[in-house]
């Protein structure tokens, strides 16, 4: 059975070793059935890049853009005054219909600013929400938000469990997805203002809500969604990619054996899980939109966007609404 043909955006300017990288996982991710390219950036460069790599163009077109959101620059302004920069290019074109979705490893605050202002957000959210699978020991559990939103209502950590839910059911067709509030402890009543406020609307929903728990839980896989604020979770994201890179530094160190490269490589693979599906999706926004990391190599750029397709293949989109509407209405949030 052939599957349905995707074609996918990707921010050919984005990240820390751009072009390079995102033109040579293009290539790689051309190479699945039914899978098309649109190679966003500056035209000039990216031909000269994919003729030094020698690409096979087939499955992949060039559309042009004029600038790059920076890391660090204001998206907000950046809209204003580069209108044409391509992330803004390649939000455009999934809401013309002219891709499926789109991949970013660029400017983090850029890609979340195009999607939300491309794409809007679903009804009754207040902001998007970024995501996803950090620890390999527990690689069906979420962790969301990662980064975006540092400050929450316990109505946005609410819309945000609901979110994560529905990613569960796509990502591992968890039926019943358990979810969790990351805290100081794992006895009901911890937790700042909040977290403790979202642990009664979570408690009085239909969500399997199993109450909190410690960042030692985590690696255990005691949840399939942890939900917490975006500063939190972004910590908690840089410090497991951080400590597995350090312990496959001193395993390196110590020892030169294959069996030992072995482990060292199967530890930095679990602690920097993100680059298996090569970013995490915005959630809550009309539109696919994966947002990876400035330093992914060709393949999990390629990753990338075969999660896009993936998602883009389960009618992703439709689905997340249809289950934040049903998961929502189990309770009224004032």
């Amino acid at each position: 059975m052939n599957q349905k043909e995707v074609t996918i955006a990707l921010d050919a300017m984005g990240g820390d070793f751009a072009p390079y990288n995102n033109i040579k996982g293009a290539s790689i991710a051309s190479e699945n059935p039914n899978v098309n390219v649109l190679l966003v950036g500056d035209p000039e460069i990216i031909k000269k890049e994919i003729e030094n790599q020698k690409i096979d163009t087939r499955k992949i077109k060039i559309i042009p853009s004029k600038g790059v959101v920076e890391e660090g620059e204001p998206p907000g302004m950046a809209f204003k005054n580069k209108p044409e920069a391509s992330v803004f290019v390649c939000a455009g074109l999934v809401k013309k219909g002219l891709a499926d979705g789109f991949v970013s490893c660029g400017s983090s605050g850029g890609t979340f600013a195009s999607a939300t202002f491309a794409f809007g957000l679903f009804e009754g959210l207040s902001k998007p929400a970024g995501g996803g699978a950090v620890n390999g020991f527990a690689p069906k559990t979420l962790i969301l938000d990662l980064a975006l939103n540092v400050d929450c209502s316990s109505k946005q950590l609410f819309d945000f469990a609901a979110l994560g839910v529905t990613q569960a059911k796509i990502l591992y067709d968890i039926e019943n997805p358990t979810v969790a509030i990351l805290s100081n402890g794992g006895e009901k009543g911890k937790g700042n203002k909040s977290s403790k406020e979202t642990s009664e609307l979570l408690e009085n929903s239909n969500i399997n809500f199993i109450g909190n728990i410690e960042g030692d839980d985590i690696s255990e896989g005691k949840a399939n969604v942890v939900v917490c604020d975006g500063f939190t979770g972004n910590i908690l994201l840089k410090s497991i990619e951080g400590l597995g890179k350090i312990i496959t530094e001193f395993i390196s160190k110590q020892s030169k054996s294959d069996q030992m490269k072995e482990i060292s490589d199967e530890i930095f693979k679990l602690t920097h899980i993100m680059q298996e599906f090569g970013g995490g999706p915005i959630f809550g926004v009309n539109g696919i939109a994966i947002v990876g990391h400035g330093k992914s190599n060709p393949q999990a750029i390629s990753n990338g966007i075969s999660t896009a397709t993936m998602l883009a293949r389960k009618n992703y989109i439709q689905e997340s609404k249809k289950q934040l509407s049903e998961l929502r209405s189990s309770i009224k949030i004032n």
